[in-house]
């Protein structure tokens, strides 16, 4: 195999654009055959230098452009030279791919490109843009060498003396070691380097409010007959106590997402968390027969409303639902902070209060690991009552 030539040129396509400027490519040749790639910068015909293959002082951003084209050149090199000393044979059909790839140095600069292409919700990636944004203020920038268990402890006691909660400390631990996972599966690091085999992550579960069947039933009962708002925000909550679905899918159901088959009511959607960015393949529809649920309930609150707009109960953004649920607690008298979230609590708990087995409660609320499931799930008092006075110990 022949020797990688690498080198710039100008309009290639000799085809320049709305403001009379063409695109600088980098070619590559190999084997008499040629790929191209784009450098994303224009200049005007009169502002490169073809001998040289450089932008001429003409252009008044001409230092920082050679720079960048340099920068770009070397990259692309760094890159081939690191897979060959891997043993990976080069050809330009696996150009591209050595080109997105690249190498790096700085695992903070790998985490960063990482997230940026990478197929997650917006949520996602904001909670790991928050993890990097840390990393950065305990450490400017971090070579893979340096990742090691030694680092992961002084970033961990940096961690503790900002006050930050055990479960706060694990999610950015849990952020760094995705992507400490992705750097040894793309050979960016050895896997007899991988520093969380000595330092383990530690979780602690919160305390995860729920209304219980007394509670429930009270709140039921709550009738606000001056105010329409509050009304509709109980009943929407309501709703979800019944169905557990969450906030994001319940204010996209539509009339059309509930049918009748014989005589049980079914809804169907699609989960909104389930689906990541760009890729309906991961898309989860739940089926639910609402009117096997909590004795048909979720049932009489969609016929009070169907047909009234397009969207059943968008009429509230979470963060406005919750506060008109701060005044409904003021009333209900639960002693309890409940936000919307509060109601899936609520329908895992009382649906297994009432038996349900909890491989059936993960059905229901869409769970793909019942580990998951049990996090919901508290044990009443009343419901540990009941189960040993079905035993017979004589």
């Amino acid at each position: 195999m022949g020797q990688m030539k690498i080198s710039l040129v100008f309009d290639r396509m000799k085809r320049l654009n709305k403001n009379k400027k063409g695109l600088i490519q980098i070619c590559c040749y190999l084997n008499g055959k040629r790929t191209y790639f784009s450098t994303g910068i224009h200049v005007k015909p009169d502002e490169w230098d073809d001998k040289y293959s450089i932008v001429n002082s003409k252009n008044n951003d001409y230092e920082e452009l050679n720079e960048e084209l340099d920068e770009q050149m070397s990259e692309l090199k760094d890159s081939i030279r690191f897979r060959k000393q891997k043993g990976d044979k080069i050809s330009l059909k696996n150009l591209k791919e050595i080109k997105e790839v690249g190498i790096y140095t700085s695992f903070y600069k790998f985490m960063e490109d990482e997230i940026e292409k990478g197929l997650l919700k917006e949520s996602t990636k904001k909670s790991q843009r928050r993890t990097l944004l840390v990393l950065n203020e305990f450490r400017k920038d971090l070579d893979f060498k340096e990742l090691n268990v030694s680092f992961l402890m002084d970033f961990e006691r940096y961690l503790n003396l900002q006050h930050l909660g055990t479960n706060t400390i694990y999610k950015y631990f849990k952020n760094i070691r995705t992507y400490v996972n992705l750097a040894i599966v793309k050979d960016f690091m050895e896997i007899n380097d991988y520093p969380f085999k000595k330092f383990k992550l530690r979780q602690v579960e919160g305390n995860r409010d729920f209304l219980s069947p007394d509670e429930l039933k009270r709140l039921e009962n709550l009738n606000y007959s001056d105010d329409n708002i509050l009304n509709k925000v109980r009943d929407i909550f309501l709703f979800s106590c019944y169905t557990g679905i969450r906030f994001s899918d319940i204010v996209r159901l539509k009339d059309e997402d509930f049918s009748k088959v014989g005589d049980t009511y079914w809804l169907t959607f699609d989960m909104l968390k389930s689906e990541r960015k760009n890729d309906s393949s991961t898309k989860k529809i739940l089926r639910l027969p609402i009117s096997k649920l909590f004795d048909g309930k979720p049932v009489r609150i969609f016929e009070k409303y169907k047909g009234e707009k397009k969207f059943m109960f968008d009429d509230f953004v979470n963060s406005e639902i919750n506060k008109h649920l701060k005044s409904i607690e003021t009333k209900l008298k639960s002693g309890k902070k409940i936000s919307f979230h509060v109601a899936r609590h609520t329908c895992a708990t009382n649906l297994i209060y009432h038996g349900l087995p909890i491989s059936t409660v993960q059905k229901i609320l869409g769970h793909d690991k019942i580990e998951t499931t049990q996090v919901y799930a508290k044990v009443l008092d009343i419901t540990l009552l009941n189960d040993l006075d079905k035993i017979d110990f004589k």
